[in-house]
């Protein structure tokens, strides 16, 4: 069995999809990451009373890839409701208001915290994400996402070589590229140590650019000798 974290995005219009979606996800013992901002309007209490496996709150705005259109202080506070009710891990932007940011890491309670940068329009200078890296890790969160588009396969690789560099420093962290240059990484980054990486169960629900299926995912682990059993569960 391999130490790899497999997290399943759902992507779901309705709550109805979304728990089923929810309760498909729970015996296969990968993580969820239940995506608030494709809810017309979410009902967090709700989603997370459903029968389920460990999942990721996660309510992104469009600058972060996400869809969620409605006033930000009505985003924040479908978070701070994840985090009151106790939700596995809750993912925050690095890139959010530092005073809410700073009082969600503070009350976090028995909910790990993610905080999360993403980079939609290419690949920074090594120079510039070892920057976003240290500032990431110096804000105390549990885990930090640091992800970004790669123009080219070698443009990847400065996304991968801040994994080894955060675990030198005893910070988790999920780092990989996206985009078709990038897909590589998403196989590579757990390898390498990253905290988890994204699959979906079937093609046509991904939701970010880049993303692989769990079966290509297991497939190609399985060929290099790293079995094809991942974590899910903790």
């Amino acid at each position: 069995m391999t130490p790899y974290r497999l997290c399943i995005p759902i992507i779901a219009g309705s709550h109805a999809a979304a728990c089923q979606a929810l309760a498909r996800i729970q015996p296969l013992g990968y993580l969820a990451e239940l995506r608030l901002d494709y809810l017309p309007d979410p009902d967090v209490a709700a989603l997370l009373a459903t029968p389920r496996g460990p999942v990721i709150v996660t309510n992104r705005l469009p600058s972060e890839g996400g869809r969620w259109q409605g006033p930000e202080r009505q985003r924040q506070l479908l978070l701070e409701q994840a985090v009151a009710l106790g939700a596995d891990y809750v993912d925050i932007e690095f890139n959010a208001d530092p005073r809410w940011r700073l009082e969600m890491l503070a009350g976090r309670g028995q909910s790990r915290i993610i905080l999360s940068w993403h980079d939609f329009t290419g690949t920074s200078s090594p120079a510039r994400l070892a920057d976003t890296l240290l500032a990431m890790a110096e804000a105390g969160a549990d885990i930090i996402k640091i992800v970004a588009t790669a123009q080219s396969p070698a443009a990847a690789l400065a996304l991968l070589a801040l994994i080894p560099a955060a675990r030198e420093r005893g910070q988790e962290i999920i780092a990989f590229a996206m985009g078709l240059a990038g897909k590589y990484s998403r196989l590579v980054a757990p390898l390498l140590g990253s905290y988890l990486t994204f699959a979906v169960l079937e093609a046509g629900q991904e939701s970010a650019p880049g993303q692989l299926t769990v079966q290509e995912c297991l497939a190609v682990w399985q060929i290099i000798g790293q079995g094809s059993e991942v974590k899910g569960q903790e």
